[in-house]
């Protein structure tokens, strides 16, 4: 007897025991749901890894004001820059999933990994939840109004005939270096790299002082310059021309491959809520439809509107970090 009531007495606290759970999962899930389907009912921060001013910190305030129209919540975009752009990152990964904190993030940021011979981050592409992209920044190789270069082709003739021709270029991790590498071999010139670690701020005084006759520099930076005649772009490191430069060859129809487009997208950490992730992006997607957020972009700023929906967007992200773990391998620039 005393057995069989200890049986009992078990079974009936495995079944109190299941349901307890089985109210506790039904709750929860119940309460996701009712977050996702009222998202958003409050305020959303937007990260960005850089100062505030520059190109990146403009576009993701500029995605910031529209999407706050079509959500009716406010989107405040929050500047955490440091560690190679990976500070900010950090604060995107490590934040609750819930859609209230997003990163607008440049390739850098998102995937780190990929760049481990040049800086440590506490995280990889894996811990992110890729949400939209958003824009595209134009690398340019620019040169004096007054130099003999007119072409890209022309600067590569001379290039031929002239070994040792120098470019300014951002570092051995960005776009026009790879591209440079490309010339190099494809064209068996001898172009050298002079890195500016200060970016645009240091190559654009190097190239107007005449100590490199060549600057790898984000074409929005130089906008004022190549309309006051001072300098010319001879090419944009872009897989399509851009609006606001569209006499301007890009790389690839030069017959350069490029291992990335320099997207700026939006992301969440890898938990968010797909329902809540589906709402960011058709607010991107609207947005990105809207005539005076384009002109903004492209008149204000001098970055390209390149939307590109979730799937869109996390195959872009895998074919790029492919090529350029493909490109720092054959140059030797991985952490051994």
């Amino acid at each position: 007897m005393k057995t069989g009531r200890k049986t009992t007495g078990w079974r009936m606290f495995v079944g109190v025991f299941c349901l307890f759970v089985s109210i506790t999962l039904i709750t929860s899930l119940c309460t996701d749901l009712h977050a996702a389907s009222a998202y958003p009912e409050r305020a959303i921060t937007v990260i960005v890894p850089y100062a505030a001013g520059g190109v990146t910190d403009l576009a993701a305030r500029a995605i910031s004001e529209a999407i706050e129209k079509i959500l009716k919540q406010p989107v405040v975009v929050v500047n955490k820059p440091g560690g190679r752009a990976t500070v900010g990152g950090y604060a995107v990964v490590t934040a609750k999933p819930d859609g209230y904190t997003l990163g607008f993030l440049p390739i850098a940021s998102c995937l780190p990994e990929v760049f481990s011979y040049f800086f440590d981050a506490p995280y990889t592409s894996a811990d992110f939840k890729p949400i939209s992209g958003v824009a595209s920044a134009a690398m340019s190789f620019a040169v004096k109004a007054d130099a003999p270069w007119n072409s890209f082709k022309e600067l590569v003739e001379y290039a031929k005939k002239n070994p040792g021709l120098k470019v300014g270029t951002p570092g051995r991790q960005t776009g026009p270096y790879m591209v440079m590498v490309q010339v190099n071999k494809k064209d068996k010139v001898n172009l050298v790299d002079v890195p500016f670690g200060g970016g645009d701020a240091e190559t654009t005084p190097a190239l107007l002082g005449g100590h490199i006759p060549v600057g790898a520099i984000d074409y929005s930076a130089i906008k004022s310059l190549v309309d006051a005649k001072k300098l010319k772009v001879l090419a944009v490191c872009t897989n399509k021309r851009v609006d606001f430069a569209p006499n301007v060859p890009t790389v690839v129809e030069l017959g350069y491959e490029l291992p990335y487009v320099s997207i700026l997208g939006l992301f969440g950490p890898k938990e968010t809520p797909d329902e809540i992730v589906k709402k960011i992006d058709d607010a991107v997607s609207m947005a990105s439809q809207d005539q005076a957020f384009k002109t903004r972009l492209r008149d204000s700023i001098c970055i390209q509107p390149t939307y590109e929906d979730i799937a869109t967007y996390r195959k872009s992200l895998v074919r790029y970090k492919a090529s350029m773990s493909a490109f720092f391998k054959e140059e030797g620039l991985v952490k051994k």
